[in-house]
């Protein structure tokens, strides 16, 4: 045989090969009964990702718009070999996360245990038992009375943020503003004053390492830290082969050295602030076995990473919508200088009675959720091998699939927000017509594993919207980005362009 024919078989030998696996991979779901979204085999619908074509973002709306399956309550697709489900229906989403949530307790993303013990034992990674211990001992964090206690530490942050915009901007006069690098510059110090006990200065020094290495672990900029991360969330299978970590070594020793510090000069001292670090001791002192550590550090890189993306990209989006909308702007404004007319005190009571503040913060957080999807493996409690769907769909799924639940196309869906793509407050008054359907309204997450700082951050937000806005008026300037475009090869909600807007002092 010729060398031609060799090619020639060989070429047709792997396209038989090719077909094959597309027919098989296609029998997975439609022997279910489950409506499919195709994709290269061993690749999936994340090709365009992968090429940089499109963001993930991009990426969830078009599986949930999908013109061939936008109406089935679920819909099967796959991230590389593995098949997995994307659930629609507002009430099976409810029942994953809350009704049987036992059932579907860990998130699909893995590391290597071996070489990553501090990313393995974060709270968005650990696992079963582990999970719910940890959870467990952070939780007490986040009461409403640690809470009231922050409320001063998170003023006088804002006293800083005051000097630093008063720098920026002449007096009488207007000055542009990064809203992303603002903003990540006030969650992170606010972070590090009331969960660390430290001053990070981020307003005077916007190189230190609080703020670097926030960033980094949110959205590395180096190429095969971004592929790892991506692994980790949707490769989990590859962690233990490739020894992948969360974050990088440098990143680790940033976190051992000033975590550990902390807690030894705490610990010295015998002084008590009922924060993260307090927390931390006394996990460390009850139970030593689980509470090692790098299970320590763990908690503290997770808060400071989690805290820092998601308020600051809630405040920045706030603002960026604010300066867009004035007369919304002009309507909050006046809800906090009407506020500060009364006499009354600003405290962590008031500012949640704020009724248009929140309705802001709401709003913002539907149309800009940090969070794009939430995840979940299949892991049925009784022991068998599938979970039934009925009443919503005859079909049963597999031990060991995952779900995904596609947070930015559910609050954009118009059947549950009319309108969806305008900034529009309104929709979340306590009178409004029709009502939210709070089934939708996934921002911050449902059931057990919904975000532990959503509280937390939510003031952390209010406070410095109530700080800016009786000071200064916001409005787009030449660099404003008119339209957000979702940045690629990341997993939150970033805009591609920099959010760059004037202030003008009041």
């Amino acid at each position: 045989m010729g060398a031609f024919e060799v090619i020639l078989c060989t070429c047709l030998v792997l396209l038989c090969l090719w077909k094959g696996l597309k027919t098989f991979l296609r029998y997975f779901w439609i022997s279910r009964k489950v409506s499919y979204i195709a994709g290269p085999p061993l690749i999936g619908v994340i090709k365009n990702v992968l090429l940089n074509k499109t963001s993930f973002a991009q990426l969830f709306l078009d599986l949930y718009n999908h013109p061939k399956t936008r109406k089935d309550a679920v819909t099967g697709f796959y991230f590389f070999h593995k098949p997995c489900l994307l659930i629609r229906d507002p009430e099976l989403i409810k029942r994953i996360l809350v009704k049987d949530f036992n059932q579907f307790m860990d998130r699909r993303m893995a590391t290597d245990p071996k070489t990553d013990p501090i990313g393995i034992n974060t709270i968005p990674n650990a696992k079963g038992e582990t999970w719910g211990i940890i959870r467990n001992h952070i939780t007490p964090v986040f009461t409403a009375h640690k809470l009231k206690n922050f409320f001063p530490l998170l003023v006088d942050v804002c006293e800083d943020m005051k000097v630093k915009l008063a720098k920026e901007i002449p007096s009488g006069g207007s000055g542009e503003i990064n809203l992303k690098e603002f903003a990540g510059f006030y969650t992170v110090e606010a972070i590090a004053s009331c969960a660390f006990g430290v001053k990070a200065n981020c307003f005077l020094n916007p190189n230190c390492d609080f703020f670097k290495k926030a960033q980094k672990m949110v959205c590395p900029t180096d190429l095969k830290k971004i592929i790892e991360f991506g692994t980790c969330f949707f490769f989990p299978e590859l962690a233990s082969v490739f020894k992948l970590k969360l974050f990088s070594n440098d990143t680790e020793k940033f976190l051992r050295t000033a975590i550990l510090e902390v807690i030894e000069e705490r610990e010295k001292s015998g002084s008590k602030r009922n924060d993260l670090i307090d927390t931390l001791i006394t996990m460390k002192n009850t139970q030593k076995e689980i509470f090692h550590t790098d299970c320590l550090i763990a908690q503290a890189a997770v808060f400071l990473a989690a805290g820092y993306e998601t308020s600051s990209s809630v405040l920045s989006f706030a603002l960026y919508e604010l300066a867009r909308h004035q007369d919304m702007q002009e309507k909050l404004r006046n809800e906090l200088m009407d506020f500060a007319k009364s006499g009354k005190e600003m405290n962590y009571e008031n500012l949640n009675n704020l009724e248009y503040l929140h309705m802001v913060f709401q709003e913002t957080l539907r149309l800009y959720p940090s969070l794009l999807f939430l995840d979940r493996t299949c892991q049925p409690a009784d022991g068998s091998e599938s979970y039934s769907l009925k009443p919503f769909h005859d079909a049963s799924i597999p031990r060991g699939t995952p779900v995904y639940i596609p947070t930015i196309a559910i609050q954009r869906d118009p059947n549950f927000f009319p309108d969806p793509l305008s900034f529009r407050p309104e929709r979340f008054a306590t009178d409004a017509e029709p009502p939210i359907d709070q089934r939708a309204f996934l921002g911050f997450g449902l059931g057990p594993r919904n975000c532990l700082g959503s509280r937390f951050g939510t003031i952390q937000v209010k406070i410095a919207l109530a700080t800016i806005l009786p000071k200064y008026r916001l409005s787009f300037c030449k660099k404003t980005p008119q339209k957000i475009v979702f940045q690629k090869s990341t997993i939150f909600f970033i805009s591609e362009e920099p959010l760059v807007i004037e202030l003008r002092e009041i």
